[in-house]
């Protein structure tokens, strides 16, 4: 690691002669960097994302998973008030897929946002080319212990 000397705080701005061309160049590297992302923010909050959520006990969805997915940190929420928990993050995994419960009408692209348990399920059966997923929550709307049904659907 190279020693850079620093300037006197006491010097005058006049007196500074400024940074070397490869401070420069890394300076307006992180600016086009911060640009590019602040650009790509912006032009994807421009596409509202639609969400596939389940609500009812039984309810079923047949989602076809396109393998696009993303792992996230996002904030916790308390689960009784909805609020959210300062300083603290969760694991989310979103999964691109399409709702092909009605084959007629098809959903428009959608994430499926899930916990590690669900994207763990999920990730094995795209692991042996299972695209198709049959999901079916067991829960009744608001319970802290729902859990989700993932298989193949059969033939």
């Amino acid at each position: 690691m190279e020693s850079t000397q620093q300037q006197p705080i006491n010097k005058a701005p006049e007196q500074q002669q400024g940074f070397d061309e490869e401070t420069k160049q890394k300076i307006q590297a992180y600016l086009d960097e911060i640009d590019a992302k602040h650009q790509q923010q912006q032009s994807s909050s421009l596409q509202q994302t639609k969400y596939i959520k389940f609500v009812h006990d039984k309810e079923r969805k047949l989602l076809s998973f396109t393998g696009k997915i993303d792992k996230v940190e996002v904030p916790a929420k308390d689960f009784e008030t909805g609020l959210i928990i300062p300083d603290k993050y969760v694991e989310k995994y979103s999964l691109e897929c399409y709702d092909i419960s009605d084959p007629d009408h098809p959903s428009e692209l959608s994430i499926w946002q899930r916990g590690i348990r669900e994207a763990r399920t999920v990730l094995y059966f795209l692991s042996k080319s299972k695209t198709i997923l049959e999901v079916t929550r067991n829960g009744p709307p608001g319970s802290k212990t729902t859990t989700y049904q993932i298989n193949p659907p059969l033939d």
